[in-house]
């Protein structure tokens, strides 16, 4: 029995036993009147047994009639009583699958905006290893266990509280959306650590390469170039003339110039990671132009020494080398950038599902 017919029958009950009073109070001053000039407890009915017993009849009839509604409503009370109790343990279960589901909206929630964060980092990281590929990038992530959080949850009671409450006209495909989208983040965001730490082992382990090839190419660089002032017997004022020289000392004065700056930043202060350890600056400023420069001297005929053909073979090796690195850092810059857009940004279908799923338990909560 609700509540709401509890309270119809228990009005209809007191209702009529107003109006039985009421007429019994009328039937009182009715019977009393039958004697002149009565007050009260001082009747004379002496000559009036009838008139006594139609009216104790009466008053015993309505007696009996009134201890039935009593009894009708206890019964009655007994029942809500026992309703009562059930709508107890039916609120309390349905506080308990409410309190769930604000659980999973939470969890929903920060998932939801850890991904926002995460697509920040993600695209700044995409920018700066597009900028300089051959730097060392390294790119953070936000401590996320929600999806591992919510795949923990009892799905059995969280199915209940989607059940109970229907949170949207389709709530079985946001259920099944909750699960399925914590799933694939719980793995994603794993294998995404995963391979970025693949990247820059393998990152690494290419720039340990190629900086030894350009090791070894800036001692070819000095030794040809003491042999070339060797040959030339010191302070030759010819030796400025001589092409190749011209090619190997510039060489040597930008590394020793990019060199120098480095050392300045490490003497300033300057923080470890904010110091370039980037090949691109050999790459662009000292082996490219020694390139063009032997280059250079092949097309315009002259007859190229075995030592610039070794420093034309070295400086292809490091180009090529440092090319694939660069080539092979984009690539991966361009796989978080499509990663970032499909499942982290606010536009994506993953993120767009965990909103909805958000919004809609949301509603339920403040219900």
């Amino acid at each position: 029995m609700s509540r709401r017919q509890f309270h119809i029958i228990l009005y209809c009950i007191l209702g009529i036993i107003t109006l039985i009073l009421a007429f019994l109070i009328i039937l009182s001053l009715d019977a009393a009147n039958e004697t002149a000039n009565w007050s009260f407890f001082n009747f004379d009915f002496t000559t009036k047994d009838n008139i006594i017993s139609a009216y104790g009849g009466l008053l015993s009839g309505i007696l009996s009639f009134i201890t039935i509604l009593f009894v009708v409503l206890d019964l009655v009370y007994q029942r809500r009583q026992a309703t009562f109790q059930e709508e107890e343990k039916i609120n309390e279960r349905k506080s308990e699958l409410k309190s769930a589901l604000g659980v999973v909206q939470i969890y929903v929630k920060r998932l939801y905006e850890a991904n926002l964060k995460q697509a920040t980092t993600a695209s700044e990281y995409s920018r700066k290893e597009l900028e300089d590929s051959t730097e060392m990038n390294r790119m953070s992530f936000h401590p996320n266990t929600y999806p591992s959080l919510i795949l923990r949850l009892d799905n059995t009671l969280i199915y209940n509280g989607f059940l109970e409450f229907k949170p949207g006209k389709d709530w079985e495909k946001l259920y099944a959306n909750l699960y399925s989208v914590a799933d694939f983040y719980n793995k994603s965001t794993e294998e995404m650590m995963q391979k970025h730490k693949i990247h820059l082992d393998k990152k690494y382990d290419h720039s340990i390469r190629i900086s030894v090839i350009l090791d070894e190419l800036i001692d070819c660089v000095s030794e040809l170039r003491n042999e070339t002032i060797a040959s030339y017997g010191g302070d030759n004022p010819l030796l400025f003339t001589d092409s190749a020289f011209q090619i190997l000392n510039d060489f040597k004065e930008a590394t020793v110039a990019i060199t120098e700056a480095r050392n300045q930043q490490i003497e300033d202060g300057f923080p470890t990671d904010e110091i370039s350890n980037s090949i691109s600056d050999f790459r662009e400023n000292i082996v490219g132009p020694l390139f063009d420069g032997i280059m250079t001297l092949y097309r315009q005929g002259n007859a190229l020494s075995p030592q610039l053909n070794n420093l034309l073979s070295r400086t292809q090796i490091f180009l090529r080398q440092s090319e694939k690195l660069i080539k092979d850092s984009k690539d991966y810059a361009s796989h978080i950038e499509y990663y970032t857009k499909e499942y982290l940004s606010a536009e994506s279908i993953y993120q767009i599902k965990l909103n909805e799923i958000n919004l809609a338990l949301g509603d339920i909560i403040k219900s």
